[in-house]
């Protein structure tokens, strides 16, 4: 089995795919399970994640495992391309 490097599984490309999956949500909503799945780690990793950012009130748990985007834009990729170009500035 290969490893992959540590740059792929940090915290930070971890919160960019997950929110790549809200993005692409159709509803806004992702369940964890699936997300977890989909983005091959464990549970506790998303759990780091989604703490995060329901405390910054961009995400809420909708039901269980089910975490709904509510950031003030409508894209959650769009909300933190604004806010990093905000902090360039």
């Amino acid at each position: 089995k290969l490893d992959k490097p540590r740059y792929d599984t940090s915290l930070g490309q971890l919160t960019k795919k997950f929110l790549k999956l809200l993005s692409d949500a159709s509803d806004g909503i992702v369940n964890l399970n699936t997300a977890c799945t989909v983005l091959s780690v464990p549970k506790r990793r998303l759990y780091d994640i989604t703490n995060v950012l329901e405390g910054a009130g961009l995400i809420r748990k909708s039901k269980r495992n089910n975490i709904q985007w509510m950031g003030r834009l409508s894209s959650p990729c769009g909300n933190i391309a604004k806010y990093q170009l905000e902090k360039r500035n």
